[in-house]
């Protein structure tokens, strides 16, 4: 059986990733992946990771065009935040967000089945504004190929660098 290729992908993030809820998340979400094609949303038990349900944010993707509409967010993300965008599209909250890592990093997601990290400035503004973020897309595709959902965590960061109490994971 041959590995699929996001398995090292997640490996490697976990190896840079800094905040303990995260890499928790990044763990379980290793240990629920079949090997050979990606995990499902049925293979997500959120109470598996507690610790990490406010900053989670699941969206559905959808295709031809790509969009991203949020089916639930987390209560911290919906305070950094400052509302809660469950059932709405990611680009009807901001319509400048096209070119943004917010969905360019999920259209790649969507598109290679590949997990996706980033730490540091994001140009998306949120309640926090151009606060430093730590966050992970993590593919969810109900055949094991075509990635259907994207599970979110992202944790905005005090100024000094340090970990914020509030999170976000749009």
């Amino acid at each position: 059986m041959t590995s699929h290729p996001s398995l090292e992908t997640a490996s490697e993030i976990l190896r840079e990733s800094r905040n303990p809820a995260l890499r928790s998340l990044l763990e379980y979400w290793i240990s629920i992946h079949p090997g050979d094609r990606l995990p499902a949303r049925r293979h997500f038990d959120p109470l598996a990771v507690k610790q990490a349900l406010p900053s989670l944010v699941l969206t559905d993707v959808e295709r031809d065009p790509y969009r991203f509409k949020v089916r639930l967010m987390g209560t911290a993300v919906v305070s950094a935040m400052g509302k809660d965008l469950t059932g709405r599209y990611l680009d009807e909250a901001w319509p400048d967000a096209q070119d943004q890592p917010l969905i360019v990093d999920r259209i790649e997601v969507a598109r290679s089945g590949q997990p996706s990290y980033r730490y540091g400035l994001t140009p998306t503004k949120f309640r926090l504004d151009f606060a430093p973020i730590e966050r992970i897309y993590l593919p969810l595709a109900v055949d094991g190929e075509r990635v259907d959902m994207i599970l979110s965590m992202m944790i905005y960061l005090a100024r000094d660098g340090g970990s914020g109490a509030a999170a976000e994971g749009a």
